[in-house]
């Protein structure tokens, strides 16, 4: 670009930086004996100007993004290492909400109820978030208009998270 974006240069530059960090990380962990998952994922979109983020979308500014443009904008990479033999996946897309599952299963661990159902959310809507929900047959929606079909998940959750136990 011919457009100089100061936000953007530092947020690049700490990627850069958390790639090494997170490869150091790597390599102490393959020596490791003791069996080592580890989850890398971003939890936030960066700050950054959003003239960039309309350019690098092809868009005039980032209130005009179409349904599939905000897509694009708002999916967060993540990496699932372990220093032993797991089942390898490329290009998964998921949520959040989901990861901790994919964890549990690379290691083995068995899911509680919670999980289960979190599990076969996932089998009817792999990719659930505050923009849109991604049903298996790869149908996209607003979360709005699959709301009743995850009201139960949104009462579980609750409880899960918030509920005295």
């Amino acid at each position: 670009s011919e457009v100089e974006y100061p936000k953007v240069n530092e947020y690049l530059s700490l990627v850069k930086q958390s790639d090494m960090a997170f490869k150091k990380l790597i390599n102490y962990f393959k020596q490791v004996e003791e069996p080592t998952i580890i989850c890398m994922f971003g939890d936030h979109q960066p700050t950054i100007e959003p003239e960039f983020v309309a350019e690098l979308l092809g868009s005039k500014n980032v209130s005009s993004l179409s349904v599939e443009q905000e897509q694009k904008r708002h999916v967060t990479p993540f990496y699932i290492w372990a220093n032993y033999d797991i089942i390898e996946e490329s290009n998964v897309e998921t949520s959040p909400n989901f990861l901790g599952n994919k964890v549990l299963e690379a290691a083995g661990i068995p899911l509680s109820d919670f999980r289960n159902f979190l599990a076969e959310l996932e089998e009817n809507y792999p990719v659930i978030s505050s923009i849109r929900v991604e049903d298996a047959f790869g149908n996209s929606y607003e979360t709005k208009d699959v709301a009743d079909a995850l009201n139960e998940y949104a009462i579980l959750q609750y409880h899960y998270l918030l509920d005295s136990k």
